[in-house]
């Protein structure tokens, strides 16, 4: 019931920071749309910084669990690894500019920042799972891992961060694939 509680407080939240913006959220305003009192609220936050870090928190776990759901696949790590990087490019395609993250939360890009920042702290540790069991599979050269494992994260999120016409969209995809070829390779050990 708690946690149902908080996550009410968090959504509700979310909403308002979204609608209203940050600074013109109250507590009040978040105690009143949530149907609960003051004193609830402030049973699960100490203030509107709280409520606002938990909203990113959340935010961020929302954009890793796809790629948690990755690790956990039966497939091949390798496969795995690259799925995995081929969906935090979908994701960093999808939330650069004006698209769906920016639009569903409303948030300024300094809060999408703080987001992906979160987010990626989280993504380097799925990338150094898959190239731990790569590495005790026999599958990953160790040496090559550890030059790689930060660089993937902030290679993919870079590429991301450009804003291309639609038309090149195809010519991007494909270079994206071939740099996500290029890397994995680049740490598979060569039979």
């Amino acid at each position: 019931m708690a946690s149902k509680t908080r996550d009410k407080l968090i959504e509700v939240a979310r909403q308002l920071f979204a609608h209203k913006g940050v600074a013109h959220t109250t507590m009040n305003d978040i105690a009143s749309a949530s149907s609960k009192g003051r004193r609830t609220i402030y049973t699960y936050f100490r203030n509107k910084k709280e409520i606002y870090d938990a909203v990113l928190e959340q935010e961020s776990e929302r954009l890793v669990n796809s790629l948690r759901e990755v690790v956990a696949m039966d497939a091949p790590v390798d496969k795995r690894l690259r799925l995995f990087m081929r969906l935090r490019f979908e994701r960093y395609m999808m939330t650069s500019g004006s698209a769906t993250l920016k639009s569903r939360i409303s948030f300024d890009s300094r809060r999408i920042a703080k987001i992906r920042l979160l987010a990626r702290d989280k993504e380097i540790e799925i990338v150094r799972t898959l190239m731990d069991e790569g590495c005790k599979q026999g599958i990953f050269n160790p040496e090559r891992c550890k030059l790689v494992e930060g660089f993937i994260c902030f290679s993919t999120s870079a590429i991301g961060f450009h804003n291309i016409d639609a038309g090149a969209e195809k010519d991007l995809e494909k270079a994206y694939d071939d740099f996500v070829e290029f890397l994995v390779r680049g740490v598979m050990i060569e039979k």
